[in-house]
């Protein structure tokens, strides 16, 4: 008998503790009988705070087969391999439990409809068509999975358990992988829910592009480097912006997957750039939950060693609001980072929280001023006071300063003529593929910008 404390962690409540005493000892999660009182809790909070949570049971099929043919080691090993598999598929705020012998449950707390629940049954059953090892033997798990919504299918939590026992009862009986409560008229699917169902595996679909916009030096107009901006072509939608499909991706978990992809292509495409400039920097933009994320380091230093090279400085473009909630731990993070040869740049600075008080302790090389302060900054006299102060700030500590969103040369010449040491926008080049960036990069010329 173990002691646990678990924390109800839903974004709109108190938190609450309480006290958890019993445990699965074979798979370490808690039992029927802990997850009776969980669940108990969570119901509460979600008719009190107006949430939604998702149960999910999964019943192991015909697991007594298992033990009756490879015997009951192996089928104590297959149920402590599918309790890990369960937890893979969770977020950091859901719980896992094991409820019978081989019947797990799943809380997923704050979630919008029934199709974030749908969504992680099939991230189940797709992890399942890989099979467990065990020496020489390879078996292969099928499972049925019930789905039922507090309090969209009922507002008391044994009402709920037996409503989501019952379904999994009728998905037996038809033979059906995922059973689910039936979904009131008025329960109406989010208009996000697509989004979030393409965005399942798209990793697979081949569907991700990488566009790169180039940095211009302001001292000499020559090509400094280029952001790494991410594509999402849609087989039906056509291009999807990032600022729409991104937090998406966040909510659901999939971001870090997705980050470590674009890392990794980043650094292959890059290495094909000529080296006629001189090295060149390529920036990719880290999301504020990844920057404190224990494997962000080794996730970059394995595509560093897999893909580096010599003639390529990797930037990490940060946002502000990535370092306030705890700013001494991700500066210390970001040293370690700048330590393995990473530059650090903080993206649309001004916008955020900048504050003087963190500002000489940032382990920073470059800061970028948001385009709103930019596109007017010829005429407008608060605009002008900003980007000068930004400018002067960051030179004082040694960091340089870019301007995005230049369309025109006056606005080219003004931020040469107040010392802003790089610009990037359309008055250079609008984000491009891969293919298009080489095409560019070759016959991009050395410009004087004294003679624009």
């Amino acid at each position: 008998m173990l002691l646990f404390v678990t924390v109800s962690f839903l974004s709109a409540c108190p938190i609450k503790i309480i006290t958890l005493i019993t445990q699965d000892n074979l798979t370490g999660l808690q039992d029927r009988k802990a997850f009776l009182k969980l669940l108990a809790i969570q119901v509460s909070d979600a008719n009190i705070y107006k949430s939604k949570i998702g149960l999910l049971i999964v019943d192991i099929d015909r697991f007594y087969r298992i033990n009756n043919i490879f015997g009951y080691e192996v089928g104590d090993q297959i149920l402590q391999k599918f309790a890990t598999l369960l937890r893979n598929v969770v977020r950091a705020q859901d719980y896992v439990a094991r409820i019978g012998d081989n019947r797990f449950a799943l809380i997923l707390t704050d979630i919008m409809n029934v199709g974030h629940a749908e969504l992680a049954a099939h991230k189940i059953l797709r992890l399942l068509q890989v099979p467990f090892s065990f020496k020489e033997e390879k078996l292969y798990v099928d499972c049925t999975i019930a789905i039922s919504l507090c309090p969209t299918h009922a507002s008391n939590y044994l009402y709920l358990m037996k409503e989501c026992e019952s379904v999994l009862h009728e998905a037996k009986q038809a033979n059906k992988k995922i059973g689910k409560s039936s979904v009131p008229e008025d329960d109406k699917i989010s208009d996000s829910w697509d989004i979030e169902m393409a965005l399942d595996g798209v990793l697979d679909k081949d569907q991700l592009l990488i566009y790169y916009q180039p940095k211009i030096s302001l001292s000499n107009g020559r090509i400094i480097g280029a952001e790494a901006l991410l594509r999402w072509d849609h087989p039906e939608k056509g291009f999807i912006s990032p600022d729409y499909f991104i937090p998406i991706a966040e909510r659901m978990g999939n971001i870090k997957p997705i980050t470590n992809w674009i890392l990794n292509t980043v650094l292959r495409q890059s290495s094909e750039w000529p080296d006629k400039w001189g090295p060149l920097s390529v920036s990719i933009n880290i999301p504020p939950d990844l920057i404190l994320s224990p494997d962000l380091k080794d996730h970059i230093l394995n595509a560093l060693n897999l893909w580096g090279n010599k003639n390529i400085i990797l930037f990490l473009e940060i946002i502000e609001r990535s370092l306030v909630l705890e700013p001494e731990r991700s500066f210390s993070i970001l040293r370690e980072l700048q330590e393995m040869g990473v530059s650090i740049s903080i993206d649309d600075f001004g916008t955020g929280y900048s504050s003087l008080s963190y500002f000489e302790k940032l382990p920073v090389n470059e800061l970028k001023i948001d385009r709103s302060f930019i596109f007017n900054v010829v005429s407008n006299n608060f605009s002008q006071n900003i980007v000068k102060l930004i400018i002067d700030l960051a030179h004082a500590f040694d960091m340089e300063v870019v301007a995005e969103g230049v369309e025109d040369l006056a606005t080219l010449h003004y931020l040469k003529k107040i010392n802003c040491d790089i610009a990037q926008g359309y008055y250079f080049a609008k984000p491009m593929p891969q293919e298009k960036m080489l095409e560019w990069l070759l016959k991009f010329p050395d410009v004087e910008l004294g003679k624009l």
